[in-house]
């Protein structure tokens, strides 16, 4: 059963998931909720397929975001990352469900309830597009990050 609290949230967050990235749906399985969806990045090489695990505690704690597809994530010069695990390096915690990769979003130190599934997901995309830059300069992305954080 929801608490009365988080049903509520989970009915804000996705309405405003519905105007604002239509891309991510809502889903309730077996007592667990998630947004899950498609995202292509700007150089349009790729689409990854993004999951966001809401905790039963949500927003009180931090959700989980996840790069379910592909499932292997290949490193400039052959290695994965999801072989590094926690990595500051690659923004990463350790691996998700089957080994999948785990986008580092916000510093649970520092997560409150005023963080949405909207600001999660603008990390997680642009995650992925620092990743795609990786690909091609090899450079981590917590580099690539700094570069664009400077601008």
């Amino acid at each position: 059963m929801l608490l009365k609290g988080f049903k509520s949230r989970i009915q804000m967050e996705n309405a405003i998931m519905i105007l604002k990235m239509p891309q991510f749906k809502h889903y309730h399985r077996g007592g667990l909720s998630s947004f899950m969806g498609w995202q292509k990045t700007s150089a349009g090489n790729h689409q990854y397929q993004l999951k966001l695990s809401l905790p039963a505690w949500y927003p009180d704690e931090t959700p989980s975001l996840y790069v379910i597809s592909p499932q292997t994530l290949w490193k400039y010069g052959g290695a994965t990352v999801n072989s590094v695990g926690t990595s500051h390096a690659f923004h990463t915690l350790e691996n998700g469900p089957g080994g999948c990769v785990q986008i580092c979003h916000f510093n649970p130190e520092n997560w409150d309830a005023s963080k949405t599934c909207v600001g999660v997901f603008i990390k997680g995309i642009l995650w992925l597009e620092a990743y795609e830059m990786h690909l091609v300069s090899g450079m981590n992305i917590a580099e690539i990050l700094k570069q664009w954080k400077r601008r």
